[in-house]
């Protein structure tokens, strides 16, 4: 692949950040929630390996000038969104810690010495990345009519990845929720806004029909959260950046936790067949992509860059076997 995909994200991220900077240049002297909420949103949205941004990159393709500045403006819409549904997400998940570092919501309880208002603020700081996803879209150079398309893919993402959220909280309530609702779940909070989403807006900023790149993003992105849920049940705090079985002590219905016998929760061959029947799983929809990926007609860059990404989520899938 000819492109320099790391330069690419980079500079979606230079853009990103300038307007980050431009929130946080108003935040009055002293106002020290404000400050605390941008600086979440910095971080959650600046930090981490910005697969959403590459994967806009990816499926752009060998583009410059007006093209490259629209895959560059989408790069950083996606990880700002991105940014904005982790802080949610931990929330949600009651996790207090994200890639090493205290969550925002734990961050201002630890300071301020109250949860509520880490819960309040976080909230609230999460919106102001969803809300800045749209505002940065609003104020770039773009074509009215490309920023009504992205638009229409973005707030799509959002009402998507809402609902799946939606019904992964409804398994709290569930004593037995069903393993289709939650693989339903991680379909709707996955695929779309992580793939589906950042690979169609590549195509549009190529001049491209966005639709072909949807299955191969729900193959991809099934495959993906088969490997996040492999790491939230057995991985590495070291690895992971989170809490350790995170989602087995929050009690979290995900493909690993589903399978778990509570009688043998313990045991290493009872883990090991439930890893390897996830790996199965996920392989499954590695297949599919691969083979969606070399039956679309696609520029070669673009075809290795997909591939690419498919070997790195099945390297993920086996990272803590």
């Amino acid at each position: 692949m000819s492109m320099d995909l790391d330069q690419r994200v980079n500079d979606s991220l230079q853009l990103l950040s300038e307007f980050l900077d431009r929130g946080r240049n108003h935040v009055p002297h002293g106002a020290r929630l404000l400050a605390m909420a941008y600086e979440g949103v910095v971080a959650f949205s600046l930090g981490g390996k910005h697969l959403r941004s590459r994967l806009v990159h990816i499926s752009a393709g060998e583009v410059t000038g007006g093209q490259l500045y629209a895959a560059t403006v989408f790069g950083a819409c996606v990880d700002l969104l991105h940014g904005a549904f982790l802080i949610h997400d931990d929330i949600i998940d009651r996790d207090d810690m994200r890639r090493g570092h205290p969550t925002v919501h734990a961050a201002v309880r630890d300071e301020f010495g109250d949860a509520h208002l880490g819960t309040s603020l976080a909230i609230v700081a999460g919106d102001l990345g969803i809300n800045g996803s749209l505002q940065l879209l609003l104020t770039s150079d773009l074509d009215d009519a490309l920023v009504r398309q992205s638009m229409r893919l973005l707030s799509a993402a959002a009402h998507e990845t809402i609902t799946g959220e939606i019904l992964d909280i409804a398994h709290m309530a569930d004593p037995e929720p069903d393993l289709e609702q939650v693989r339903l779940s991680n379909h709707l909070k996955t695929s779309e806004y992580s793939f589906g989403t950042p690979l169609k807006l590549g195509a549009l900023a190529a001049g491209r029909d966005p639709a072909p790149m949807k299955p191969i993003a729900h193959a991809l992105g099934n495959a993906y959260q088969a490997a996040d849920d492999i790491a939230g049940a057995v991985g590495d705090s070291q690895l992971t950046g989170k809490t350790a079985a995170g989602d087995v002590v929050q009690g979290r219905a995900t493909l690993m936790t589903m399978r778990m016998d509570a009688d043998r929760a313990a045991d290493p061959e009872h883990l090991a067949e439930i890893v390897g029947a996830v790996i199965t799983e996920g392989d499954a929809h590695l297949a599919q992509a691969r083979q969606l990926i070399d039956d679309t007609d696609l520029a070669p860059g673009i075809r290795e860059g997909l591939h690419h990404v498919t070997n790195r989520i099945e390297r993920m899938l086996r990272t803590h076997v």
